[in-house]
């Protein structure tokens, strides 16, 4: 793909890129998922192994797309595989963007009617939300990542300083023992854990926009490290506040957290609202990295104008977005994604590289 000069990304803005793709959602669900399925305190420890499995797996994203500069990985892997197996690939990375992109939408408007607009339907908040996005999206790329570059330091603190404030009587002996059942428990949560860090394989895409190639690996590395750095904090002080028991009960458990927030001395009715509002931000980020992804790709495997893409993908994003029934159905759908990224995440990459290698397709890096 010939890559203008506009569209063109730095490797500092790639790291935005792939932190705000990471985090959305899960900063709100992760203390629940992880306490269902360890029911110990070291819940701390399953998270920062799926880290740095998620560094590793960033790691090999790159150097598959470092092999092919300038091109996307809707591109380079029919190099790779061959054309059927590659359109295949290509087609399965696509329908997990979408409905990324639709799963966000609906989890969006979930929260804002649950917290702040209980007589809104969800319909108004999901079509006002993808009204705003579509203005963003058409700016192609650059724009978008300047934006980020903006946004996410503003969000990744005020998120960092929000939870802090949460904690009244920090206590580390809830956290103890630390492996106390052994080290079973902590491996019994990986996988659902690890689903909570995808969105790194965007690498695969982005590739094609840096201008600077050869440091990508550094930036993959920061952009999950990131990441972590928040989920531990988050999961830490969930846990050390409410306990593992009711923290696997609660349906938003770091929300449930900052309802009730001291500060100096005061009692803040509402402070929920603030970072509902900070969220919202990261949630609309990851949504338009999602959209621009699949769009991106339908255009380049069917040849057609990537802006006729983006808007009949507000059309189909809605329609999966506005389909589950219930709260329960959107989670569910939430589940869906999780394993399917099992495959864009994990094996498609380390598959491509592996094959890459033997059959010495594109240029070491």
């Amino acid at each position: 793909m010939k890559v203008a000069r506009s569209d063109q990304i730095s490797v500092s803005q790639l790291t935005v890129l792939n932190t705000s793709m990471i985090l959305g959602l899960s900063i709100l669900t992760l203390p629940r998922a992880t306490s269902e399925k360890i029911g110990t305190p070291d819940v701390w420890i399953t998270v920062l192994i799926a880290g740095l499995i998620s560094i590793l797996l960033a790691v090999i994203c790159t150097k598959v797309g470092q092999r092919f500069p300038g091109q996307t990985f809707f591109e380079f892997n029919q190099l790779i595989v061959g054309k059927a197996i590659g359109i295949a690939f290509s087609l399965v990375f696509c329908v997990y963007y979408i409905m990324m992109a639709a799963f966000e939408v609906r989890m969006q408007a979930e929260v804002i009617r649950q917290f702040l607009l209980d007589q809104t339907p969800i319909e108004v908040t999901m079509i006002t939300f993808l009204a705003v996005a579509a203005y963003l999206i058409v700016g192609q790329l650059n724009p978008i990542a300047r934006l980020m570059e903006f946004l996410l330091p503003i969000t990744y603190i005020s998120i960092l300083v929000v939870m802090l404030l949460s904690v009244q009587d920090f206590d580390i002996d809830r956290l103890r023992p630390v492996l106390g059942e052994g080290i079973r428990p902590v491996f019994s949560g990986l996988l659902s854990t690890a689903l909570s860090y995808s969105g790194f394989e965007c690498i695969m895409v982005f590739t094609a926009f840096v201008n600077e190639p050869s440091k990508m690996i550094r930036s993959a590395i920061i952009g999950v490290a990131l990441i972590i750095v928040l989920y531990t904090i988050n999961v830490i002080i969930v846990i050390d506040v409410f306990g593992v028991s009711e923290a696997s009960t609660l349906t938003w458990p770091t929300l449930e957290l900052i309802k009730n927030v001291e500060s100096a001395g005061f009692f803040l009715e509402n402070f929920e609202v603030i970072f509902i509002a900070v969220w919202l931000v990261e949630i609309f980020t990851t949504y338009i990295i999602s959209h621009y992804i699949a769009s991106l790709g339908i255009s380049q495997l069917f040849r057609i104008n990537i802006n006729y893409v983006h808007v009949g993908l507000l059309i189909v994003i809605y329609i999966i977005a506005i389909y589950p029934s219930d709260l329960n159905g959107s989670i569910k759908l939430g589940e869906i994604i999780g394993y399917l990224s099992l495959v864009t995440a994990g094996v498609m990459p380390v598959l491509l590289l592996i094959i890459a290698v033997l059959r010495k397709r594109g240029h070491t890096p």
